[in-house]
């Protein structure tokens, strides 16, 4: 009994030692080439609400493989919730491209101060087998209580050092997530300008 009980262990520590590692990724801000303008006295937009699809909604890295299919990359993992992740860079990538001042930060609490409240609903934001990134997006930013503007985006990128995997979609990932921020800055910039005239 204790020979076997000995083997068993040493299975168990080989079969650990062969399982492959986990990784733990993230998503980056990208920088802005130039900054758009808004007129001095506009209200600061705050990135109130992003959602995912319930499918995302997990630690685990996720792609499309087929009309139909997605796989989990069970040991391709996200360091945070992935909505928690892209509410922060997609802020900062807003920040970015807007003048100082114009977007809030989230994280600190808005009791009492006026702003323009923004909400981004994501349907789709998948990488493929060839590593490329489809980001589909609507987004709703309340000017006031009775003023609002729409939109519905999406981007496309590939990894840009190749595709090695389901570990080089993150990067992609976020090159998609600063060209939503760019569509959603200019329309901003230009509700801004139309209400200065």
């Amino acid at each position: 009994m204790k020979l076997l009980s000995v083997a068993f262990a040493g299975a168990l520590l080989a079969a650990c030692a062969s399982s492959p590692p986990m990784h733990y990724y993230t998503l980056t801000e990208m920088p802005a080439s130039s900054r758009l303008t808004v007129p001095e006295n506009t209200i600061p937009v705050r990135l109130d609400r992003v959602t995912i699809p319930t499918e995302l909604d997990r630690s685990q890295i996720v792609r499309r493989v087929g009309p139909t299919q997605l796989q989990i990359v069970e040991n391709d993992r996200w360091a945070a919730p992935l909505d928690e992740t892209i509410r922060r860079v997609l802020s900062n990538d807003l920040a970015a491209r807007l003048p100082p001042g114009a977007v809030a930060n989230p994280n600190e609490p808005a009791i009492g101060e006026k702003r323009q409240s923004l909400a981004v609903d994501i349907s789709e934001f998948y990488g493929d087998p060839s590593c490329t990134v489809t980001l589909r997006a609507s987004w709703t930013l309340k000017q006031s209580d009775s003023r609002s503007l729409h939109g519905d985006e999406e981007a496309k990128a590939t990894a840009q050092d190749g595709c090695n995997g389901s570990g080089t979609i993150p990067g992609a990932m976020s090159q998609a997530l600063g060209q939503l921020s760019e569509q959603i800055a200019a329309a901003v910039s230009k509700a801004g300008a139309h209400e200065a005239q």
